[in-house]
């Protein structure tokens, strides 16, 4: 009794593993970004400081919405279409798209906003 738990337990557990390699090249391809690089550039740029990130160590930013769940998200700062060319214009230039949008231009580089907007496309509701 005790194996068979066991073996189901890993057989749930490769199944997240895969699932998660899944979602990392999905991102990827649709982004042309990578998703732990991502991750390093959120760092890097201080995205902590305004928007709670989960996985993401002291981002717990009170300023900007919460993160979680961004890939699964329709709308981008409620006025664009999650689509991956929005979001990587959105965090190269936030003020370009909403004007009076706290979030600054932080002068975010090509690269780096695809590799975010991979990034920010790993959180969806089951996030890895």
């Amino acid at each position: 009794m005790a194996l068979a738990v066991i073996a189901a337990a890993a057989g749930a557990a490769w199944q997240g593993v895969q699932q998660r390699q899944k979602t990392l090249r999905h991102v990827a391809e649709i982004t042309g970004g990578d998703p732990h690089a991502g991750q390093e550039a959120v760092l890097r740029y201080g995205c902590g400081s305004c928007h709670t990130i989960p996985g993401v160590t002291r981002a717990r930013g009170l300023v900007g919405p919460p993160l979680a769940g961004f890939g699964s998200r329709v709308y981008v700062a409620g006025v664009l279409a999650n689509t991956p060319d929005n979001v990587m214009s959105w965090i190269k230039d936030p003020p370009a798209a909403s004007p009076r949008t706290a979030m600054p231009n932080l002068g975010v580089s090509d690269q780096d906003a695809r590799d975010i907007t991979a990034y920010l496309y790993t959180l969806t509701e089951g996030h890895w």
